[in-house]
């Protein structure tokens, strides 16, 4: 295993890799650790889809435009942000700590009245269009937290997702593997290809596999330390 800082400092974005198969157990474990990434309210709105069969892989590569990383790639992944999820994913939440007779008051209030005010838009989404000028209203006053929109939750989703998917190319990368975010895709055929539900949009694909030489085809080029971290 490969320590944390040094996975970080040797994981690349490669375009061109060995033939050379990924372990079952090396993928189970990078996924298990990208399903314990972080995620807003804890609800998850993910899921991984592992391109095994030869079907389900050529589509893959077609819908990511015949990328260098998929065609070389010995294995496909995709990520898929499912914003809609939240209801089902709430429910297992309670129906967990309530189970292990962990559930505070507050942690059921949270997920019973809260997350439902955040996450609902009723018919014709006639809630989300004015949440955002009512919390507007309200943060005048104090801190108040943005009440989403159908848009906001598809963000929220996706920015949580991302998450996910950094865990799991860090984990690929402690076990001697690498990878490729590949953000450049057909969302149409991508969609077909995944059979994914109404709602379901994919976050981002992953080649992965060990690297060939020359599968690396840029020098890093970080911008200045200044230009992104600030104190105040």
């Amino acid at each position: 295993m490969i320590p944390f800082y040094e996975a970080v400092e040797t994981r690349r974005s490669v375009r061109s890799f060995l033939p050379d198969p990924v372990p079952q157990d090396v993928l189970d474990r990078a996924l298990d650790a990208a399903l314990k990434a972080p995620s807003s309210s804890n609800l998850q709105p993910w899921r991984f889809i592992v391109l095994e069969s030869p079907e389900a892989r050529a589509g893959g590569i077609k819908a990511c435009l015949d990328q260098a990383p998929a065609t070389t790639a010995p294995l496909l992944v995709a990520l898929v942000a499912r914003p809609w999820s939240w209801r089902r994913h709430r429910d297992e939440i309670l129906r967990i700590q309530t189970a292990r007779g962990t559930l505070r008051p507050s942690q059921a209030a949270y997920y019973r009245k809260l997350i439902p005010l955040f996450y609902t838009h009723g018919p014709l989404n006639l809630l989300g269009f004015w949440k955002p000028a009512v919390s507007r209203i309200v943060s005048l006053f104090r801190p108040f937290p943005r009440l989403l929109t159908r848009t906001g939750v598809r963000l929220t989703a996706h920015k949580t997702t991302a998450l996910a998917a950094a865990t799991f190319m860090l984990a690929l990368r402690a076990e001697g593997y690498d990878s490729c975010p590949m953000e450049g895709f057909d969302p149409y055929r991508a969609a077909k290809v995944l059979g994914l539900a109404h709602g379901e949009e994919v976050n981002m694909f992953f080649a992965v596999g060990k690297r060939a030489e020359g599968g690396i085809w840029f020098e890093r080029a970080l911008m200045p330390r200044d230009w992104v971290v600030q104190v105040r």
